[in-house]
């Protein structure tokens, strides 16, 4: 199977499926405290580059940094499966594979959201990615 290459991976989103994904992500991984906020700017391009790159400050319960073999594709699909959501950054909001977006966010602030709601994968620029995980 040939893999996509990150410049060219994921569909982009129309604005409904961003806020469902934006709203999923906000009411399961953001505190309390912020949801509202986060949820508003995340929906929009105007300010999601900079929530983006504070969003790790936000998250509910204790997201486990990426180590080791888990900060490739491959070690990251080995643990969680090739699980599909949705990719933000600053400019755009496409749907991909976690690894893909894995590859594309390397070293940027960026958000993936997995369809079910139950994981969430924040990368930063000044620290490894953060998997979140709620069951």
């Amino acid at each position: 199977m040939k893999s996509t290459s990150p410049a060219k991976a994921g569909a982009p989103l129309d604005q409904v499926a961003l806020v469902a994904a934006v709203r999923l992500f906000v009411d399961r991984f953001v505190v309390d405290a912020k949801r509202a906020q986060l949820g508003n700017r995340l929906a929009t391009a105007a300010r999601r580059g900079d929530s983006l790159a504070t969003l790790a400050r936000w998250l509910a319960g204790a997201p486990a940094p990426l180590v080791g073999v888990e900060q490739s594709r491959a070690g990251l699909e080995a643990r969680v499966g090739p699980m599909l959501g949705i990719y933000l950054d600053a400019a755009n909001a496409r749907r991909m594979s976690i690894g893909e977006a894995l590859e594309l966010g390397r070293g940027q602030p960026s958000l993936f959201v997995a369809d079910t709601g139950r994981l969430a994968l924040v990368m930063r620029s000044d620290g490894p990615p953060l998997l979140t995980i709620r069951l």
